[in-house]
């Protein structure tokens, strides 16, 4: 039985010579306006790329890609099936972010979890990258090597890992969540330009990556305001088809939502690819969020980003932060933003997505046993740490915006005080779920809290000082403020404060931190009351 003919399309403008390689042999690939050919190869069979002399390369377009002992080889498999897209959202986003290997292992193995999540009140699971990478160095999956392909190693069945995505979506479409995907256009993971070829360097180096001309570096050099070793240039056409052929495939299985890391980079030829992938967001119907900065940018708030983008608010992260461990000087920006960041960003809390942590830094546990100026964290004590976990997600959760946290911060999930474990495969990074038995006060806590957001949705915010006007002095470490029926009094001062009530109506209490007597407010925590 004759196996099918496949086709291979190669863009390698300078090349002089393309083959496609296989187990079983090689074809000469013929040059047009791509180079072309036509193998004879069954599904699941691996095939490399062989341009003039260089070495095996990846098919930058392939569906599939193992890592093999030879290295990373592109696999044959048929085109995805198209699966449908979650229902519409009953509330706002509430979003989790996970790794697949850290939160279950596997796709399958997510799934097992998802119930907890849904428990939560979480209806969006923010999942880092599931591109293909080299996993004997990397874990957090921000070294792509391919990217519109699913990483196999996460799939019980690697030859269809696509599949088994598609099935991790479906099981949250059915809880009612949807998922969004972590996605990294700005650079490959073939890393600096000492390192070897693995894919678009050995087929079009000369236009697939941004380099420096002029500009006191060795010209003709990488630019590298990824961290990564190369910057992708959105500017060629082939990499922008990449790009959105990619997008593509991943919104077929079902994703929702895409959030770019490193976004400024796809924007460094004047906006036309942010473009394009708007005008392809809007017509899928997913939601899209940037990662407002890279190494050399900082763009929170720029008109860069359309209205219909979520951005990163890193601020939020860290005035939140500072206010809560005790800063100095720090309620006039706390007041900001909570209320949405309308200073820094011009859709506010449309626009603002906030977090205290995310997989990059401190989980938030790890941010009540250090004390570091740099991650404005604090070392608490035992006495306090549940106190403090719980005045974070309070905060958090009651502010205008869209929230997110990371996966196991609801049950105290410590790295150590590892801040950047983007290397390590193992229990330091993975989620205990045993040890989630002993962190129910904090996790029963924080689902009252998404309880009472979905009753009482952040609207307007009124603010007020412990008995009337807001104290924006440089010692004031206390505020409050009233929005659709909640009234929130937060403490970060080290003893205890007694407020007055502001807004007219019938209060009582619904959570606090640490209970109140009566209105006078415990040294660091935070009091919820409800009309």
């Amino acid at each position: 039985m004759a196996m099918p003919l496949r086709r291979v399309c190669v863009h390698a403008p300078h090349a002089t010579r393309v083959v496609v390689a296989t187990a079983g042999g090689t074809v000469q690939a013929q040059r047009g306006e791509e180079w072309v050919a036509e193998v004879d190869a069954a599904d699941g069979e691996c095939y490399w790329l062989l341009v003039d002399d260089g070495p095996p390369l990846l098919d930058p377009n392939c569906r599939a890609m193992i890592n093999s002992v030879e290295g990373p080889r592109s696999v044959f498999r048929p085109p995805w099936a198209r699966y449908p897209a979650g229902s519409p959202l009953t509330a706002s986003p509430i979003v989790y972010e996970l790794h697949v290997r850290g939160f279950g292992r596997t796709f399958r193995g997510c799934i097992e979890h998802l119930d907890h999540v849904a428990s939560m009140g979480a209806n969006v699971i923010e999942l880092m990258p599931v591109h293909p990478f080299d996993s004997s160095d990397n874990y957090w999956g921000y070294m792509p090597l391919v990217w519109g392909a699913v990483h196999g190693e996460y799939a019980t069945d690697p030859s269809h890992a696509a599949e088994e995505l598609a099935e991790l979506v479906a099981a949250a479409h059915a809880r009612g969540m949807h998922v969004w995907l972590d996605v990294v256009f700005n650079h490959t993971g073939e890393g600096a330009a000492s390192m070897p070829a693995r894919s678009l360097r050995g087929l079009d180096d000369a236009h697939a990556y941004r380099r420096h001309v002029d500009d006191g570096h060795p010209n003709d050099t990488y630019t590298n305001d990824s961290g990564c070793g190369n910057d992708i240039n959105p500017a060629d056409p082939y990499v922008r088809e990449l790009v959105m052929e990619a997008l593509e495939r991943y919104a077929d299985l079902g994703i929702g939502g895409f959030r770019f890391d490193l976004t400024p980079l796809l924007a460094r030829d004047g906006g036309g690819l942010i473009d394009r992938i708007t005008e392809w967001g809007r017509h899928r119907g997913v939601t899209l969020i940037a990662e407002p900065w890279d190494l050399a940018r900082y763009e929170l708030g720029s008109t860069m980003w359309p209205g219909d983008w979520l951005q990163w608010n890193d601020r939020y992260r860290d005035d939140v932060r500072g206010f809560l461990r005790g800063e100095s000087g720090m309620v006039a920006t706390f007041r900001e933003r909570v209320a949405g960041s309308h200073d820094l960003i011009e859709g506010g809390p449309r626009s603002s997505l906030n977090f205290v942590t995310a997989h990059d830094g401190l989980t938030m546990h790890d941010l009540t046993t250090a004390t570091s100026e740099r991650h404005r964290s604090w070392d608490c004590g035992d006495e306090l740490r549940l106190q403090q976990l719980k005045n974070y997600f309070a905060v958090l959760l009651l502010s205008a915006g869209t929230p997110m946290w990371v996966m196991g911060d609801e049950f105290g999930r410590t790295q150590q005080g590892h801040d950047n474990p983007y290397n390590i495969d193992g229990p330091l990074t993975w989620v205990d779920w045993k040890a989630s038995e002993s962190w129910a006060p904090l996790t029963d806590f924080v689902k009252a809290l998404v309880r009472l957001r979905r009753a009482h949705p952040p609207g307007e915010f009124r603010f007020y000082g412990a008995d009337g006007v807001v104290d924006e002095s440089e010692q004031s470490r206390s505020i409050a403020w009233c929005s659709n029926d909640l009234y929130v009094i937060v403490n970060s001062w080290w003893e205890p404060v007694s407020f007055t009530v502001q807004e007219p109506g019938e209060w009582k209490l619904a959570l606090a931190s640490v209970p109140p007597a009566g209105l006078r407010v415990a040294a660091r925590s935070v009091v919820v009351l409800v009309r």
